[in-house]
Order: C-alpha cells, then structure tokens, then sequence
C-alpha cells in the first residue's frame, strides 16, 4: 500500500516536472505577441510587419514539431531539452537587449525551433514512464500549461507597459535559466523512480481508454490522423489569431489604453484553462475525437456572428465574451489535438511523434494567423477578419460531414 502512494507520487511529480517546463516555455514564446502594440509603437511598424515576427516563429516552430516528432524517439531528453531551454532563454534576453527591429525576426525563428523540441519530447516521455490508466491525469495537467503560461504572459506584460516592455523578455530568460537547471537535476533521478515503481504494479487502464478500444481500428486512425492535422490548423488559426491580436482590435476598436487592452485580454487565457478539462469530460460523452472537435467549431462558428455583430453595434462587451467564448471553444479542440488524442492513443501510436506532426499542423495555422490576419487587418479592417475566421469555421464543419461518410465506409469493410 505503501508502495503504490509512493509510486503515485512519483508519477505525479514526473507530470508535475513536465508541466512546469511547458507552461513556463509560453513565457519565452507568447511574450512578443502580447507586447505587439508595444512593438509597433517602439520600433514604428505597422500590423503586418510586427505580426511577421511571429510568422516566422510560428513557421520554425510547426516545421520543428513535425522534425522532433520524427526523430525524438531517439533523443536524450534530459540534455534535448535542457538545451531547448538554455537556447531560448538566451534568444529571449538577446531580444530584450537588441533595438534592431529587423534581426528579430530572425532571433524569434531560433526561438521557435528551440522551443518545438519540447512538445514531441515531453509526451515521448509521459507516454513511456507512465501506465495507462494515469493518461487522462497527465493530459489533463498538461491540458492546462497553454493557458496558464499565456495568462502570465498577458498579465505581466500588462504591469510590464507601465516600466519598460522588455522586462517582458528579461524575465522568461532567468526563468528558462532556472527552470533548465531543475530539469537537469531531478530528471534522471525522477524517471528512474517512476519506471522502478511501474514494474511492481499491474498495469490498469482507465474507463476512457477502455471504451475507445473498441472504437479505433487502423484505417479509423489513420483517418483521425489526417483530418484532426487539418483542424489543427484551423484551431491555431483562430486561437492564436485573437491571442496576437485582440490587445490590438481592443485598443484600436474601443480605444482602448494599452495595459487595459492587454489586461482584458487575460480573460481568454483563464477561461482556456478549464477548456481541456472540459474537451476530456465531453469526450467521455462523445467518444469520436473529429466528431467532438467539429461540434466545437460550429459553437464557435455561432459565437463568432454574434463577435461581428458586437463590433457592427460598437458593444464592448458583447465583443470581450465572445473572443473569450470561442477561445474556450477553439482551445478545448487544441487540448484534443495536440495532447489528449496522442496520450491516448497509447499502444498504438507512436505518442511523441504524433504529438509533433499533429502541433506542427497546429502551428501551420499560427503561422497563417499571424500575418495573414494582421495583413487582412491592415487592408480590411476587423471585421472581414472575422467574416475570414466564420468561413474557417463552416468549412471545418463540411470537413466533418465528408468524414462521418468516410468512417462508416472504414467500418462498414472492417465488419465485412
């Protein structure tokens, strides 16, 4: 008995480790976009040359997603991603330091390739340290970092507006310094532990993982696969999309003082943290993962007429719930994507290497989202952006339709 509590311990801290480097890498990540009135404003750029920052970290980050998922399956985690630390934390501090507008780009696609080793990695090891039935606690904690970390971000960098904005970048540097140093000195140890204890107690599989045994064969996979790559793009899209922008559409929309704007922005982060822990329990009604993320996409798809009509009728409140509403919507289906459908799909999927290529097509969207909307803003105004975000919206849903017809074939052969 004494054995078990110490073996559920241990797994809980290997979780808890892997929590903190992820919810802290947002820290080194997101803080540009947060700051990106700031950007504009110090270095005299417009909408799409400060979103192009982030394009090319986004792009840099999908294409390592979809690199580290192939070939982390051979790494020495603990020195990957202590280096995946150590590389960020000091592109973050060079970018505090730099009034050079023009290398930041280029400093910020470093950044997005140092930091698209953690992902893959992180789930390698949660997939292989840990048994089944302690999977929908370890998606569950680790459905939480994204937001966390963006609602530090967001917050601190709206107490950083009034001191100097580039505190934004200084801090995330000392803390990937520190964080990378306690993932050197307990990895080994930590691991070691979690995998001696496993050996001693029979593996157990939980009740989720059970009923979707008899849902998924092969070619249902590969079908998943495929079709959640291409609403991956699709949710970071949107979700990125109002992250990058929404400061500014609030400020410039509403008029907005900038630290208000940032910090009533913190209200899609917060919301979002609940938003995997939600994405598991619909799962336990809706056992389909494409067909519970196409669900969500039509909500928001609803929620973001009811966005445009609160910008036509100038009703900030409207507007503010329904950016949060869809973020919540949108961030429930990455929360599937990225970490819930991976983990568990254990035993029969390469975890890792799934995890990669399906964020890497998540982050295909960011890429989209980030100069492609602040372009369409520049050009259109907000309101075609959201018409934009409404179509994605309806066409993830007729996706859906092809796919409920393609996975009835898939079955209907199988029980031939």
């Amino acid at each position: 008995m004494n054995l078990k509590k110490h073996e559920i311990k241990a797994s809980t801290l290997l979780i808890l480790l892997c929590w903190l480097v992820y919810a802290c890498s947002y820290m080194g990540k997101v803080n540009y976009a947060a700051n990106i009135n700031q950007v504009m404003i110090f270095y005299q750029v417009d909408h799409s040359s400060a979103g192009l920052v982030s394009t090319f970290f986004f792009f840099a980050y999908g294409v390592g997603q979809v690199i580290n998922g192939l070939f982390c399956k051979k790494y020495n985690l603990k020195w990957m991603i202590f280096s995946s630390l150590l590389l960020s934390g000091l592109v973050n501090l060079i970018v505090g330091i730099t009034n050079n507008f023009v290398v930041i780009k280029f400093l910020w696609l470093l950044n997005g390739f140092a930091m698209s080793i953690l992902w893959p990695s992180l789930i390698r090891l949660l997939s292989e340290s840990l048994d089944k039935s302690t999977m929908p606690k370890a998606s569950m904690i680790m459905g939480t970092t994204i937001a966390t970390g963006t609602f530090l971000v967001y917050l601190l960098s709206a107490l950083f507006v009034k001191i100097n904005f580039k505190l934004s970048f200084y801090l995330p540097a000392s803390i990937f310094f520190t964080v990378a140093l306690v993932w050197l000195f307990t990895y080994s140890g930590l691991v070691s532990r979690v995998k001696n204890e496993n050996k001693e107690e029979d593996s157990q599989v939980s009740n989720i993982v059970d009923k979707n045994d008899v849902n998924y064969n092969k070619m249902l996979i590969l079908l998943s696969i495929c079709t959640l790559a291409l609403y991956g793009i699709a949710t970071n899209l949107i979700k990125d999309g109002l992250t990058t922008w929404v400061p500014s559409i609030l400020k410039e929309q509403y008029a907005l003082d900038g630290s208000i704007s940032i910090v009533l922005t913190l209200a899609l982060p917060i919301v979002s943290i609940f938003a995997n822990a939600f994405a598991i329990k619909v799962h336990s009604k809706i056992f389909d993962f494409v067909l519970q993320c196409a669900i969500m996409f039509l909500l928001a798809g609803l929620i973001i007429g009811g966005v445009i009509a609160g910008i036509a009728l100038n009703q900030f409140i409207i507007t503010l719930i329904g950016f949060a509403a869809v973020c919540f919507l949108v961030s429930s289906c990455n929360s599937v994507i990225t970490s819930i459908f991976p983990l568990f799909m254990k035993g029969r999927v390469n975890s890792g290497l799934i995890a990669g290529i399906l964020n890497g097509f998540c982050y295909l969207g960011s890429t989209i989202s980030s100069y492609g909307l602040g372009a369409i803003a520049d050009h259109f105004g907000w309101t075609v952006v959201f018409w934009v975000l409404l179509g994605v919206c309806v066409f993830i849903c007729s996706i859906a339709v092809i796919y409920l017809f393609v996975r009835k074939k898939i079955r209907v052969e199988v029980s031939v």
